[in-house]
């Protein structure tokens, strides 16, 4: 009885987690995959991106990051988040991530991060692993090309945790999708506690 209590209080306090409403300046979409086969091997990860921001300071980015298994906040060895290359255009544009599935860290994280107001969309999202010398093999990412019926398994995060930004949203969209019938359409109206 006091192994269901816990398992029970432990899945609403992580049910609490993905509830907390946050106020910040961005926001986050993104999954998890375990890589550990892959350990030592390269891996690159491409995404078709678009924004739509509100103001100078909006942009959007995508991010991968190498995770350790357990998900919790700021846990990673290593991480891209494209900040020397926010995407402003209005325009698709296909954008590649690399880097080496880590041997203590071996999850990929990854995702669409809108940084300020406005809509940012991404769109086609591939994986590959070299599995030779200059061999890329493509690895299926749930829902990468966003053509379900729902967002699953993308889900809301900041500093790879679940939560709720406040003022933030994404839906399945089919305004000018990269490619097939719908892309992730994120859209951020941040108000930000001072």
């Amino acid at each position: 009885m006091k192994k269901l209590f816990l398992l029970l209080a432990l899945l609403a306090s992580l049910n609490t987690l993905a509830q907390t409403e946050v106020f910040q300046g961005f926001s986050v979409w993104s999954q998890r995959m375990d890589l550990s086969q892959y350990i030592g091997k390269n891996y690159r990860l491409t995404m078709a991106i678009r924004a739509e921001p509100s103001g100078p300071e909006s942009a959007a980015f995508g991010f991968i990051r190498n995770e350790y298994p357990k998900m919790a906040a700021q846990n990673w060895t290593f991480m891209d988040n494209m900040n020397d290359r926010p995407v402003l255009s209005k325009n698709w544009d296909i954008y590649t991530l690399e880097s080496t599935v880590d041997r203590e860290a071996p999850w990929l994280g990854f995702g669409l991060v809108g940084l300020g107001n406005g809509s940012f969309y991404c769109d086609d999202v591939r994986l590959f692993i070299e599995t030779a010398n200059d061999v890329w093999t493509q690895i299926p990412i749930g829902n990468g090309d966003f053509e379900n019926e729902t967002l699953d398994p993308w889900g809301q995060t900041s500093m790879g945790v679940p939560v709720k930004v406040h003022g933030a949203k994404a839906e399945l969209s089919t305004e000018n999708p990269f490619e097939g019938k719908q892309c992730l359409k994120v859209t951020n109206k941040l108000l930000i506690k001072n």
